[in-house]
C-alpha cells in the first residue's frame, strides 16, 4: 500500500514496533484513504535516508483495531515509537518541517 513501508497487523505490532531496538515510523491508514500519496510523497526521502535506521510501517485500519489503543480516530496518522514509547504523532497532514524534526527526535538528533 505504501511503498518501502512493511505492513504491521495488531497481531505483530508490539514485537515490530514497540518492543523494536530500531525506532518505527507507522503510518495508520486505509487503502483507499486519499490522502495516502500524500503521505508517502512526505516521508519517500526519509525512508531512503533512513532505512536500516528506523522501521517503517502502515497499519491497515480497515483489518485491525489497535488504531483504538492508540486513541487516532483520523486517518491517516503517523505516530513515531523509540524505547517502547510514542514519542510524537500526526494524526492530520504534517509539514515537512514537522515530520522532520519528529524523525530526529526519535533519532535523537535534537
Amino acid at each position: 500500500m505504501l511503498e518501502g513501508f512493511q505492513e504491521v497487523s495488531d497481531r505483530d505490532f508490539y514485537e515490530k514496533v514497540m518492543s523494536s531496538e530500531t525506532p518505527s515510523v507507522v503510518v495508520f491508514t486505509s487503502p483507499d484513504n486519499p490522502h495516502n500519496e500524500t503521505i508517502l510523497n512526505l516521508l519517500k526521502k526519509y525512508v531512503e535516508e533512513y532505512s536500516g535506521k528506523l522501521n517503517f510501517y502502515y497499519l491497515d485500519v480497515t483489518k485491525n483495531t489497535s488504531f483504538e489503543d492508540f486513541g487516532i480516530f483520523n486517518f491517516p496518522a503517523i505516530l513515531y515509537f523509540r524505547d517502547t514509547m510514542e514519542i510524537e504523532r500526526h494524526d492530520f497532514i504534517p509539514s515537512e518541517e514537522m515530520v522532520d524534526h519528529a524523525i530526529k527526535r526519535i533519532l535523537r538528533m535534537v
